[in-house]
């Protein structure tokens, strides 16, 4: 379905931009990228930014009306992260058998998991439990439609954010409840996380070992949980900080779909956007 209105202009649908985000890549050769907009996106839409780069337009179609988890995740970065002066953030790490859409670092460590209106919620709990087996914070990133529908899942030291959209379309976080500290981390959990290359840089490993379980049970006997937790914290934080540098030194030429692909390969924005 399209909504044709009386200045003739016929905006894309939800699955207009479904389509779209599909088919994108942020390396992807611009001819295919113009061919799939035409055979996509009504000419009427598109002549109203005609004078746009190809990437601006896939950005401003998938951002306004596919409200997926990248497009949840990129404006929250924007609009609450980037200002943050010593903190690191952290896409998609892997923790358990689940992965944190985003994490901070900083003197705390915070998880995020975003849930948009387009997610199933079957794994919540289960993605709960190994967040906080790791990070001192989680919170729960959801639509302002199911904040009631999320309280009813997560346990009461678990913070939450939500979002809407304006009638410009763009994305307006608020703070609906604060996280509370975990107190009951798992040093064993956090250790699985660390290369053995960090165990010889930040613990005083003994040399003779070189089994990876070895190393983490000669940690946790010589370091208190609270101390392997900071040095976890700092592990991190040096890991990723090149990263999360780069994308807040570049954010302002990077297109919010664009955020992670730039996160992981750190190329200069005018090498892809030309």
């Amino acid at each position: 379905m399209v909504l044709l209105l009386s200045n003739q202009i016929v905006y894309p649908t939800f699955k207009d931009a479904q389509q779209l985000y599909a088919q994108y890549s942020t390396i992807q050769n611009i001819s295919v990228l113009y061919d799939n907009l035409i055979e996509t996106i009504d000419s009427s839409f598109l002549s109203t930014m005609a004078n746009e780069n190809i990437h601006k337009i896939y950005n401003k179609i998938i951002m306004n009306y596919y409200p997926n988890e990248i497009c949840i995740k990129s404006s929250f970065i924007k609009q609450v992260l980037i200002s943050g002066k010593k903190h690191v953030t952290i896409f998609e790490l892997p923790v358990g058998s689940s992965r944190a859409d985003l994490c901070k670092i900083n003197g705390e460590s915070i998880a995020y998991e975003i849930k948009t209106d387009l997610d199933n919620f079957s794994r919540l709990q289960k993605q709960i439990d190994d967040y906080y087996k790791i990070f001192e914070k989680v919170f729960i990133i959801c639509s302002e439609t199911n904040v009631e529908n999320i309280i009813r899942l997560i346990p009461e030291k678990c913070g939450i954010y939500s979002y809407k959209q304006n009638r410009q379309k763009n994305y307006k976080f608020t703070l609906v409840r604060e996280a509370s500290l975990e107190n009951e981390i798992s040093s064993l959990k956090q250790l699985k996380l660390i290369r053995k290359s960090e165990f010889y840089t930040y613990f005083k490993v003994d040399t003779s070992l070189r089994k990876r379980s070895d190393m983490i049970d000669n940690i946790i006997q010589s370091y208190s949980p609270d101390m392997i937790n900071q040095i976890f914290k700092n592990i991190l934080k040096h890991r990723f900080e090149k990263q999360w540098s780069f994308l807040k030194q570049n954010h302002n030429d990077i297109l919010e779909i664009d955020y992670q692909w730039f996160y992981k390969n750190q190329i200069e924005p005018s090498h892809i956007y030309k």
